[in-house]
């Protein structure tokens, strides 16, 4: 995947069938070709942490803020494997735009806060933002922030999605779901997960938070990841959203899959 950003060029190695010189010397022939479109830095992120030829993990941040749809996001090119933006959610956050009007969102596994960022930008009444890591949520206050947004329409909270859910006696018109597809994470209170087999705990979960007629819109990047293998709460109404929402340049193999889940009406 290659990704333009106004002074840089993001180069993301995702197949790894080829061999470290054959990696290497397409890389290089790639990275010429695109200093010659735009004299710009060239990053390469590798997105299999055990291959030789890895991201560079630098001393030194590389900081910007980027520009899409009007929301404004801070973004670190060299210190993660991820920059802070998901690209092939471009499209899903669109949508989400558009129904966020007057509505409560439940962002679930919020990363930097892009989805809530859109939200609140697009007339939603408040936004609850749940990530384990602290890190991430303070540069998703960072990222509302530089949108001019009112901290009193959200709240930022370092828990586990699950500890939350149970906890958590609120009710949303929207929830956004984009879990890991592992997570075995350290930090008290976390439990081990496997999208496949954690899916429908997980939506049950979700469907207690949600409103009578309120959407929750799920969706992995797990390639190997069953829908139909996954229990769903009843009664409510499924739509597959993958095509509609995959961006052009993501149709293929590296894609995420996505559904709506929309509550009925309780009677």
């Amino acid at each position: 995947m290659v990704d333009s950003l106004p002074d840089h060029w993001l180069i993301w190695i995702c197949n790894h069938s080829r061999s470290e010189a054959e990696i290497t010397a397409l890389v290089d022939q790639i990275s010429a070709v695109l200093i010659e479109l735009k004299t710009a830095r060239v990053i390469i992120k590798n997105r299999q942490k055990n291959m030789p030829i890895k991201q560079v993990f630098n001393q030194k941040d590389v900081m910007i803020t980027i520009q899409e749809n009007g929301c404004r996001f801070e973004l670190n090119l060299t210190r993660y494997l991820d920059v802070g933006l998901f690209i092939d959610h471009r499209k899903t956050r669109q949508w989400l735009a558009k129904k966020a009007k007057g509505k409560r969102v439940l962002n679930l596994y919020a990363y930097t806060g892009s989805f809530g960022v859109y939200a609140l930008k697009n007339g939603a009444t408040f936004v609850t933002s749940v990530d384990l890591n602290p890190g991430y949520n303070e540069w998703q206050q960072r990222n509302y922030e530089l949108n001019g947004l009112s901290l009193d329409k959200v709240s930022i909270i370092a828990s586990d999605v699950f500890q939350f859910l149970s906890r958590h006696r609120g009710r949303y018109d929207i929830i956004v779901c984009d879990p890991p597809s592992f997570s075995e994470s350290k930090r008290k209170g976390a439990r081990a997960f496997q999208i496949q087999d954690d899916a429908s705990s997980l939506l049950l979960a979700c469907w207690d938070r949600l409103k009578p007629g309120g959407e929750l819109v799920f969706s992995t990047n797990y390639k190997k990841f069953k829908f139909e293998a996954v229990h769903l709460p009843k009664p409510s109404n499924v739509e597959c959203l993958t095509e509609k929402l995959c961006p052009k340049d993501f149709i293929g193999k590296w894609r995420s899959q996505c559904w709506s889940i929309k509550k009925m009406d309780e009677v």
